[in-house]
């Protein structure tokens, strides 16, 4: 039997690598191939490491989001499960699924992928000309190719406003009022700086535009106020810090706290540990003596010192509801919700076994659980419960399970006027 030269060489490699032709399915041959020339590029300087690993990282993104474009077939749902991974967020997922639906939808675009002309990220840029069906204009297409995300974007964004019309461009406000957000995130910044936490208004344009132009011109006034330019140029401070000390501003009034609910700070320091290590705040990690002063300052400071026995936190079933104090010890132990890692601010108290199932659920601390109301909701809902597992790693992980007739609690009774 003859065979291509292409597979006549992988061939030879795979026998080289120890494999035996008879054992050897397509996808064997691939990740044998694949697995050794990884192990190759360790071996090259630093510099060609880097150039190579990003060349190929383009080229695995694209066969990837081909593959998945391929079988899902415009299908968001299919596609989505297609690409399912637990190595990648939910956000990631999504995201990686509309670029697939974007190429299915568009054959010309997915000529342009398969060629390596254009990348992921300019699929993303290209997806906000899509029309109700989907469909890219072909001309805005080849403007893209090679430009890179970036110039692809500006491209995108002339091409649309040039195409809006007044009709359209009311139709869009109303969609991205129905769409208003805010998200918390986290990012990097330069190599060996610390991780950094954000906050993402989304909305429509001429509402940002306009809070922009106010943040602006409030980090304008504060910059006059503290002497502007005439202070000498190493004290003059920097741009982005002005913009962020305008919005704190702008949202708190400059007090640094804002008022009601649960506390906003949440610090904890072991009794063994006072005066040698930092406190942690809560999502953030340690925080020096100038952060505490000013969450102290605020009056929304909440510390709990571990290892001291201030307040009763095993209820049993004195009490339905969980305590401040229990709370408390909840938000540092879970963190958040414990199936989505929602923040403290949107979670709740949950019995793992209901107070009202027949096995009599405590409010006690380790029959106790945060979870944001959506998960809460969802549980019920499945009428799932919650449990502890220890990973692979060792460490444990809460996931939830079907519950058993003596964790169910009964259906509640219709309210009705």
């Amino acid at each position: 039997m003859s065979h291509p030269v292409s597979t006549v060489m992988h061939m030879a490699v795979l026998e080289g690598l120890g494999f035996e032709e008879q054992v050897v399915t397509d996808e064997a041959l691939v990740a044998g191939l694949f697995d050794a020339a990884i192990e190759s590029l360790g071996l090259l300087p630093t510099s060609d490491q880097i150039r190579l690993a990003s060349r190929y990282e383009r080229h695995l993104e694209s066969t990837r989001l081909l593959a998945a474009a391929r079988s899902g077939r415009g299908d968001h749902k299919r596609t989505k499960a297609a690409l399912a991974d637990v190595g990648r967020s939910q956000r990631i997922q999504n995201r990686d699924a509309r670029r697939a639906v974007s190429v299915a939808n568009n054959e010309a675009l997915a000529d342009q992928v398969a060629a390596g002309r254009i990348d992921a990220e300019s699929v993303d840029a290209l997806a906000r000309a899509a029309d109700d069906s989907g469909a890219i204009p072909e001309s805005l297409i080849a403007d893209v190719i090679g430009t890179g995300p970036d110039q692809a974007t500006r491209i995108v964004s002339d091409h649309i406003a040039a195409s809006t019309t007044e009709a359209d461009a009311d139709e869009r406000y109303e969609q991205q009022i129905a769409s208003r957000q805010v998200r918390r995130y986290t990012t990097l910044n330069d190599a060996g700086s610390p991780a950094m936490a954000g906050l993402a208004i989304e909305g429509p344009d001429a509402i940002i535009d306009r809070l922009w132009n106010r943040l602006n011109a409030e980090a304008d006034a504060l910059y006059r106020k503290a002497g502007g330019r005439d202070k000498p140029g190493k004290e003059h401070t920097p741009w982005t810090h002005r913009l962020f000390d305008a919005a704190c501003r702008l949202i708190d009034g400059g007090t640094g706290s804002v008022t009601g609910g649960r506390p906003t700070v949440v610090l904890t320091i072991g009794i063994e540990q006072l005066g040698q290590t930092a406190a942690t705040q809560l999502g953030t990690g340690p925080v020096g003596n100038e952060l505490l002063n000013q969450a102290a300052a605020g009056g929304d400071l909440a510390v709990l010192l571990t290892g001291l026995d201030g307040q009763p936190l095993w209820l049993g079933r004195a009490r339905r509801h969980a305590s401040s104090a229990q709370f408390l010890a909840l938000a540092i132990r879970d963190r958040g919700c414990v199936l989505c890692g929602a923040s403290i601010g949107r979670c709740e108290a949950h019995h793992i076994t209901p107070w009202n199932a027949p096995a009599r659920g405590r409010t006690d601390l380790d029959q106790l659980a945060l979870l944001c109301s959506s998960c809460h909701r969802q549980l019920h809902e499945r009428n799932h419960t919650l449990v502890r597992r220890r990973s692979d790693s060792g460490t444990h992980v809460w996931c939830s399970r079907p519950a058993t007739q003596a964790e169910t609690a009964p259906p509640r009774l219709i309210q009705r006027e």
